[in-house]
Protein backbone atom coordinates (compact mmCIF):
# COMPACT_ATOMS: atom_id res chain seq x y z
CA UNK A 1 0.00 0.00 0.00
CA UNK A 2 1.43 3.73 -0.66
CA UNK A 3 0.46 6.35 1.43
CA UNK A 4 1.09 10.30 0.23
CA UNK A 5 1.26 13.04 1.56
CA UNK A 6 -1.81 14.20 3.39
CA UNK A 7 -1.94 17.58 1.86
CA UNK A 8 -2.70 15.99 -1.85
CA UNK A 9 -4.30 13.54 -2.99
CA UNK A 10 -2.84 9.69 -2.29
CA UNK A 11 -3.75 6.16 -4.07
CA UNK A 12 -4.36 3.30 -1.83
CA UNK A 13 -4.50 -0.56 -3.12
CA UNK A 14 -4.08 -3.39 -1.26
CA UNK A 15 -5.39 -6.91 -0.50
CA UNK A 16 -6.81 -8.72 2.37
CA UNK A 17 -4.81 -11.59 3.68
CA UNK A 18 -4.25 -14.37 6.30
CA UNK A 19 -1.73 -17.17 5.45
CA UNK A 20 -2.94 -17.27 1.91
CA UNK A 21 -3.92 -14.96 -0.74
CA UNK A 22 -7.55 -14.49 -1.32
CA UNK A 23 -9.09 -12.89 -4.13
CA UNK A 24 -8.28 -9.76 -5.76
CA UNK A 25 -12.24 -9.14 -6.98
CA UNK A 26 -13.67 -9.91 -3.48
CA UNK A 27 -10.85 -8.48 -1.15
CA UNK A 28 -9.15 -5.95 -3.79
CA UNK A 29 -9.73 -2.43 -3.44
CA UNK A 30 -7.91 0.76 -4.75
CA UNK A 31 -8.99 3.95 -3.78
CA UNK A 32 -7.81 7.33 -4.04
CA UNK A 33 -7.64 9.50 -0.22
CA UNK A 34 -7.55 13.23 0.76
CA UNK A 35 -6.64 14.69 3.78
CA UNK A 36 -7.95 11.66 5.82
CA UNK A 37 -11.36 11.51 3.73
CA UNK A 38 -12.18 8.61 0.94
CA UNK A 39 -12.80 11.15 -2.50
CA UNK A 40 -13.19 7.83 -5.18
CA UNK A 41 -12.67 4.03 -5.03
CA UNK A 42 -12.23 1.98 -8.51
CA UNK A 43 -14.20 -1.55 -8.43
CA UNK A 44 -11.80 -4.10 -8.75
CA UNK A 45 -14.52 -5.86 -11.26
CA UNK A 46 -15.79 -3.17 -13.95
CA UNK A 47 -12.64 -0.83 -13.28
CA UNK A 48 -15.21 1.76 -12.67
CA UNK A 49 -14.21 4.79 -10.75
CA UNK A 50 -16.81 5.37 -8.33
CA UNK A 51 -16.19 8.82 -6.71
CA UNK A 52 -17.74 9.50 -3.22
CA UNK A 53 -18.11 13.07 -2.58
CA UNK A 54 -19.99 14.83 -4.77
CA UNK A 55 -18.42 18.11 -3.99
CA UNK A 56 -15.05 16.82 -4.71
CA UNK A 57 -17.05 14.63 -8.34
CA UNK A 58 -18.12 18.58 -9.63
CA UNK A 59 -14.37 20.06 -9.02
CA UNK A 60 -12.07 17.18 -10.15
CA UNK A 61 -12.10 14.68 -13.00
CA UNK A 62 -10.24 11.16 -12.25
CA UNK A 63 -7.45 10.75 -14.16
CA UNK A 64 -8.21 8.11 -17.29
CA UNK A 65 -5.98 6.20 -16.30
CA UNK A 66 -7.49 5.01 -13.12
CA UNK A 67 -8.18 1.64 -14.39
CA UNK A 68 -4.84 0.69 -15.49
CA UNK A 69 -3.66 1.29 -12.19
CA UNK A 70 -5.37 -0.40 -10.50
CA UNK A 71 -5.49 -3.31 -12.60
CA UNK A 72 -1.27 -3.02 -11.89
CA UNK A 73 -1.29 -2.24 -8.21
CA UNK A 74 -3.93 -5.04 -6.88
CA UNK A 75 -1.85 -7.53 -9.64
CA UNK A 76 0.81 -6.46 -7.66
CA UNK A 77 -0.40 -7.18 -4.62
CA UNK A 78 -1.50 -10.14 -5.65
CA UNK A 79 1.92 -11.67 -6.80
CA UNK A 80 3.84 -10.27 -4.00
CA UNK A 81 1.82 -11.23 -0.78
CA UNK A 82 2.11 -14.54 -0.70
CA UNK A 83 5.87 -14.45 -1.37
CA UNK A 84 6.44 -11.66 1.71
CA UNK A 85 4.45 -14.18 3.64
CA UNK A 86 6.50 -16.89 3.02
CA UNK A 87 9.54 -14.32 3.39
CA UNK A 88 8.69 -13.47 7.24
CA UNK A 89 7.76 -17.14 8.02
CA UNK A 90 3.99 -17.07 7.95
CA UNK A 91 3.38 -14.44 10.94
CA UNK A 92 -0.01 -14.62 12.18
CA UNK A 93 -2.20 -11.68 10.84
CA UNK A 94 -2.47 -8.61 13.05
CA UNK A 95 -6.25 -8.46 15.17
CA UNK A 96 -7.41 -5.04 16.09
CA UNK A 97 -11.10 -4.66 17.64
CA UNK A 98 -12.92 -1.59 16.18
CA UNK A 99 -14.21 1.68 17.92
CA UNK A 100 -17.64 2.67 16.77
CA UNK A 101 -19.38 6.36 17.33
CA UNK A 102 -23.24 7.21 16.10
CA UNK A 103 -24.66 10.48 15.64
CA UNK A 104 -26.92 12.08 13.36
CA UNK A 105 -25.85 13.84 10.63
CA UNK A 106 -27.65 17.25 11.27
CA UNK A 107 -29.35 18.55 14.33
CA UNK A 108 -32.58 16.53 15.19
CA UNK A 109 -35.46 17.47 14.59
CA UNK A 110 -38.64 15.02 15.23
CA UNK A 111 -40.63 14.78 11.54
CA UNK A 112 -38.11 16.11 9.95
CA UNK A 113 -35.53 13.28 7.62
CA UNK A 114 -32.61 13.16 8.70
CA UNK A 115 -29.15 10.71 8.68
CA UNK A 116 -27.45 8.28 11.08
CA UNK A 117 -23.85 8.32 10.62
CA UNK A 118 -22.32 5.02 12.26
CA UNK A 119 -18.25 5.81 12.03
CA UNK A 120 -16.18 2.51 12.31
CA UNK A 121 -12.57 2.61 12.82
CA UNK A 122 -9.17 1.49 14.17
CA UNK A 123 -10.05 -2.07 13.00
CA UNK A 124 -7.58 -4.98 10.91
CA UNK A 125 -8.09 -7.05 9.26
CA UNK A 126 -10.77 -4.90 7.15
CA UNK A 127 -13.85 -6.83 7.39
CA UNK A 128 -16.63 -5.84 9.49
CA UNK A 129 -20.51 -6.38 9.53
CA UNK A 130 -22.67 -3.31 9.97
CA UNK A 131 -26.12 -4.07 11.19
CA UNK A 132 -28.90 -1.19 11.92
CA UNK A 133 -31.93 -1.66 13.97
CA UNK A 134 -34.67 0.11 15.03
CA UNK A 135 -36.65 -0.50 18.01
CA UNK A 136 -34.99 -3.44 18.10
CA UNK A 137 -36.49 -4.45 14.55
CA UNK A 138 -33.70 -4.74 11.77
CA UNK A 139 -34.01 -1.46 9.28
CA UNK A 140 -34.93 -1.56 5.36
CA UNK A 141 -31.68 -2.06 4.04
CA UNK A 142 -32.77 0.01 1.23
CA UNK A 143 -32.21 2.74 3.88
CA UNK A 144 -28.91 2.08 4.32
CA UNK A 145 -25.67 2.71 2.49
CA UNK A 146 -21.71 2.69 3.32
CA UNK A 147 -17.83 3.73 1.95
CA UNK A 148 -15.60 1.21 0.91
CA UNK A 149 -12.93 0.44 3.37
CA UNK A 150 -10.08 3.18 3.56
CA UNK A 151 -6.88 3.06 5.74
CA UNK A 152 -5.85 5.18 8.65
CA UNK A 153 -2.14 5.93 9.06
CA UNK A 154 -1.54 3.32 11.28
CA UNK A 155 -2.65 0.56 8.48
CA UNK A 156 -6.03 0.01 10.14
CA UNK A 157 -9.00 0.54 8.02
CA UNK A 158 -12.13 2.98 8.91
CA UNK A 159 -15.68 2.51 7.40
CA UNK A 160 -18.84 4.51 7.45
CA UNK A 161 -22.10 3.53 7.48
CA UNK A 162 -25.43 5.66 6.76
CA UNK A 163 -29.53 5.05 7.86
CA UNK A 164 -31.51 7.70 6.13
CA UNK A 165 -34.69 8.19 8.76
CA UNK A 166 -36.77 10.94 10.38
CA UNK A 167 -37.06 10.88 13.76
CA UNK A 168 -39.61 9.56 15.78
CA UNK A 169 -40.41 10.50 20.12
CA UNK A 170 -38.91 7.34 21.94
CA UNK A 171 -37.81 6.05 18.88
CA UNK A 172 -34.60 3.93 19.38
CA UNK A 173 -31.43 2.93 17.12
CA UNK A 174 -28.52 1.31 17.67
CA UNK A 175 -25.62 0.49 15.10
CA UNK A 176 -23.96 -3.03 15.97
CA UNK A 177 -20.33 -4.05 14.38
CA UNK A 178 -19.61 -7.24 14.06
CA UNK A 179 -15.47 -8.54 13.69
CA UNK A 180 -13.15 -10.86 13.92
CA UNK A 181 -11.66 -9.59 16.95
CA UNK A 182 -14.95 -9.41 18.98
CA UNK A 183 -16.41 -12.07 21.13
CA UNK A 184 -19.82 -10.18 20.44
CA UNK A 185 -20.89 -7.09 18.24
CA UNK A 186 -19.63 -3.82 19.22
CA UNK A 187 -23.42 -1.92 19.92
CA UNK A 188 -24.04 2.06 20.11
CA UNK A 189 -27.33 3.07 20.72
CA UNK A 190 -28.98 6.68 20.07
CA UNK A 191 -32.58 7.49 21.91
CA UNK A 192 -34.62 10.31 20.10
CA UNK A 193 -36.66 11.02 23.06
CA UNK A 194 -34.31 13.36 23.98
CA UNK A 195 -34.84 15.39 21.21
CA UNK A 196 -36.90 18.64 21.96
CA UNK A 197 -40.19 19.06 19.87
CA UNK A 198 -40.27 22.98 18.18
CA UNK A 199 -43.86 22.96 20.77
CA UNK A 200 -41.20 21.94 23.89
CA UNK A 201 -39.49 24.57 22.86
CA UNK A 202 -41.45 27.51 22.23
CA UNK A 203 -43.50 26.09 25.49
CA UNK A 204 -40.04 26.51 27.31
CA UNK A 205 -38.96 30.07 25.72
CA UNK A 206 -42.32 31.01 27.15
CA UNK A 207 -41.90 29.77 30.58
CA UNK A 208 -38.37 31.55 30.49
CA UNK A 209 -39.68 34.57 29.36
CA UNK A 210 -42.60 34.73 32.13
CA UNK A 211 -40.01 34.13 34.96
CA UNK A 212 -37.94 37.17 33.45
CA UNK A 213 -40.75 39.52 33.08
CA UNK A 214 -41.72 37.90 36.97
CA UNK A 215 -38.28 39.24 38.44
CA UNK A 216 -38.13 42.42 36.07
CA UNK A 217 -41.71 42.95 38.39
CA UNK A 218 -40.78 41.65 41.67
CA UNK A 219 -37.50 44.12 41.51
CA UNK A 220 -39.34 46.91 40.18
CA UNK A 221 -41.92 46.63 43.03
CA UNK A 222 -39.15 46.76 45.82
CA UNK A 223 -37.50 49.70 44.14
CA UNK A 224 -40.65 51.52 44.49
CA UNK A 225 -41.09 50.34 47.93
CA UNK A 226 -37.27 51.47 49.19
CA UNK A 227 -37.80 54.95 47.20
CA UNK A 228 -41.33 55.49 49.45
CA UNK A 229 -39.81 54.39 52.37
CA UNK A 230 -37.18 57.11 51.99
CA UNK A 231 -39.89 59.93 51.16
CA UNK A 232 -42.00 58.77 54.45
CA UNK A 233 -38.23 59.32 56.35
CA UNK A 234 -37.68 62.31 55.30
Amino acid sequence: MQHGNESVPSAAGYLSSKMEPRNVISDGQYDIEFDGDQLLYVDPVTYQTVQRLPEFAEQWIPDPELAHDTFVSLGTCKYNIPRAIKGENHPPETIASPTSIIYPKQEMELEVPNTLICFVTDFHPPTVTITWTRNGQLVDQSEVSQTQYYSNRDFSFCISSYLDFTPQENDIYSCSVDHISLRAPLTRFLNVATVPTDQQVVETAVCVAGVILGLIGVVTGLWFIMKANKSCQA
